[in-house]
């Protein structure tokens, strides 16, 4: 499961080409994969099948949908800028 992975993603500024980021398992075997492209991230198994999305909102919060596009919940940035 790499449901928790999304906030690891990286950041990716607009006409930057689309970053991928692979995910292990404590046993160092592949778990999946996250592509980024803009704002929205989406997640994949270690099948390739998509699993989720996250996107970043312009009010600072990220929305969490599942892979049947249902929203699944929200979370806000609490890290302070330097």
């Amino acid at each position: 499961m790499i449901a928790g992975s999304f906030g690891g993603s990286s950041t990716v500024r607009a006409g930057e080409r689309d970053q991928s980021r692979s995910f292990y398992d404590k046993s160092g075997s592949f778990a999946g994969s996250t592509m980024t492209h803009g704002n929205t991230t989406s997640a994949y198994d270690k099948s390739g099948r998509f699993d989720g999305t996250a996107i970043r909102n312009s009010d600072g919060t990220t929305s969490f949908y599942d892979k049947s596009g249902h929203f699944t919940g929200s979370s806000t940035n609490t890290t302070q800028p330097k």
